[in-house]
């Protein structure tokens, strides 16, 4: 794990709980040390994600997040922390947008978001979803008008096998091949967690956290009636839960013995 990502996984994970957010640099500093990571590096690291805009400075010493890193890093604990859709509507949300060919980088930046957002291409400028996001594409399309691009929210039926629109979309396979991974990585600890020092638990509880994080980016959440019969996904995320709960009391203890803000 990269140190900017590992910094940002601890911030998003404790110190959205704590009264205004910050966390001194010395205690970072501690928390990352069982990472391998050293006082000049973090430092230097938290001086290059301030110059970005992605930390902010609340007093001497200390940090938190900028308030738009603080919008996204909501938004990524709250759907790995919460199994996002119920059952299927029989709806589809699909976006349409259009740039001029000088707007490269707004195409890129609505490309990443949708991908975030769980949505699949469909075609060339044309993406899908089968959940419930109007609220949050409406938002978006607000803020990419104002910058020039063409943006459009329908809402659509398929009348045909909605499997062919989640085989163009999507590789449940692969996807599939990737929670198998992560369960076998991880199953193993559930034995293990009553032997853990405190420290230890902090690791393990940030590194799973990190690692099942990265789903975000590659299953859209589909509604259980769009997955295959025993999807995988719902073992992997009680496996994430189980473990990340059994740790938290443990790892709380070494967060709270260096926390400082």
């Amino acid at each position: 794990m990269k140190l900017k990502t590992l910094i940002f996984t601890i911030l998003g994970d404790y110190n959205l709980s704590k009264k205004n957010g910050a966390i001194r640099a010395r205690s970072l500093v501690k928390l990352v040390g069982p990472f391998g990571f050293t006082n000049s590096a973090v430092r230097t690291t938290l001086h290059r994600l301030k110059r970005e805009g992605l930390i902010t400075s609340v007093n001497r010493g200390s940090y938190t997040f900028s308030q738009e890193t603080l919008l996204k890093f909501e938004t990524a604990i709250r759907r790995v922390k919460e199994w996002r859709f119920g059952h299927w509507d029989g709806k589809w949300r699909v976006v349409v947008y259009n740039f001029g060919e000088d707007n490269k980088a707004l195409r890129n930046k609505i490309r990443r978001e949708l991908k975030w957002l769980g949505f699949g291409t469909l075609a060339s400028s044309t993406w899908v979803s089968p959940n419930p996001l109007e609220d949050v594409v409406n938002e978006m399309i607000e803020k990419y008008w104002k910058d020039g691009g063409k943006v459009y929210l329908f809402i659509a039926y398929f009348p045909q096998d909605p499997q062919i629109i989640i085989r163009t979309c999507w590789n449940l396979s692969e996807i599939e091949l990737k929670y198998n991974e992560f369960i076998s990585k991880w199953i193993g600890l559930l034995n293990k967690i009553d032997k853990l020092s405190p420290a230890e638990a902090f690791v393990n509880k940030i590194t799973i956290l990190h690692e099942y994080r990265k789903f975000l980016h590659i299953d859209p959440g589909l509604p259980e009636e769009l997955l295959p019969n025993n999807w995988i996904g719902y073992e992997a995320y009680k496996l994430f839960k189980n473990i990340y709960d059994s740790l938290t009391p443990l790892a709380n203890k070494y967060f709270e013995s260096v926390y400082e803000e």
